[in-house]
């Protein structure tokens, strides 16, 4: 069986052969084996249909291996060499165009590096991914809610993600996984997740309430949210989660956004920032007749 999961990404193109009162727009998409894992070839745009406000319906053309806007997001917290790794390998599988920020998080958020297509910079800013702290707080979605502000307006053809690494919970942050999952698919971003299988914490995480403005008593705020899955933010963005098992996670999670398949469609201008919804089209599913697509409905 294979399976179509989709990364809503739409970005504006500079389009041509659409009718008046239509622009050029496009989605991105995987198109993967459900038992293999793997990328099912040779997709034409008569295999996919888009549906939606404004939209002809019809994809006129298919873009592959676009350079990325990406930001790293890593736990900071000691590990060893396995960083250093992990960017080598990362800054391997870049390709001409990719641009890529850092970001570390723990109890607060560090920038290591603006958004460049350095190699060397971006290989020494994920190796201070770890500063050697070990008793700490870690708020994974206030991680992600700080990289969103680093990526800068969609431009045509590039995909936008962020790589982080961490672990499978969150209990520390009042930001629900419904409303980071609003502005992850507003601002067209996908979060991409390598769960650390071993983080060692010693210190639980928790809230820490800031004094109110004149005093030294915690500020009144409503309840925790709770532990939430960073897992479950990763998949209804459009991304992905796995638990790493060697130093390539980062190369691998680069890997699968070349992956992907960005579809180019005309929509009326007034609808173009609005998500399709993606289907195989007849013909798609007698090319392909086990195919499920996944994750595409607009929101």
């Amino acid at each position: 069986m294979r399976s179509l999961s989709l990364a809503l990404i739409p970005a504006l193109l500079l389009g041509q052969n659409c009718p008046e009162n239509k622009s050029l727009s496009s989605v991105a998409i995987e198109l993967r084996d459900r038992i293999i894992k793997e990328p099912v070839p040779d997709a034409r745009p008569a295999d996919f249909l888009l549906r939606g406000k404004g939209l002809t319906g019809e994809v006129v053309a298919i873009d592959t291996r676009l350079p990325a806007d990406l930001v790293v997001l890593i736990e900071d917290r000691g590990r060893g060499g396995l960083l250093a790794g992990a960017a080598d390998l990362l800054v391997k599988t870049l390709i001409p165009g990719d641009r890529v920020a850092v970001l570390t998080y723990g109890v607060s958020v560090h920038k290591q590096l603006d958004f460049s297509t350095g190699t060397e910079a971006i290989r020494l800013a994920i190796e201070k991914g770890a500063d050697g702290m070990h008793l700490q707080v870690a708020r994974p979605f206030y991680g992600v809610a700080e990289a969103l502000k680093l990526f800068p307006k969609p431009e045509p053809g590039r995909l936008r993600a962020i790589l982080m690494l961490g672990d499978d919970r969150d209990a520390g942050s009042q930001i629900r996984v419904e409303q980071l999952t609003a502005n992850l698919l507003e601002q067209r971003v996908t979060l991409e997740l390598a769960i650390d299988p071993a983080p060692g914490r010693k210190l639980p995480r928790v809230n820490v309430l800031a004094p109110t403005v004149g005093h030294t008593a915690p500020a009144q705020r409503d309840p925790l949210v709770g532990v939430q899955p960073v897992s479950a933010l990763a998949l209804s963005s459009g991304g992905s989660a796995t638990k790493f098992l060697g130093a390539e996670f980062f190369a691998a999670l680069r890997d699968r956004l070349k992956d992907r398949l960005s579809l180019r469609y005309c929509v009326e201008n007034k609808h173009a920032a609005r998500l399709p919804r993606a289907e195989l089209s007849p013909e798609g599913r007698r090319r392909y007749p086990d195919a499920e697509i996944s994750g595409g409905e607009s929101r």
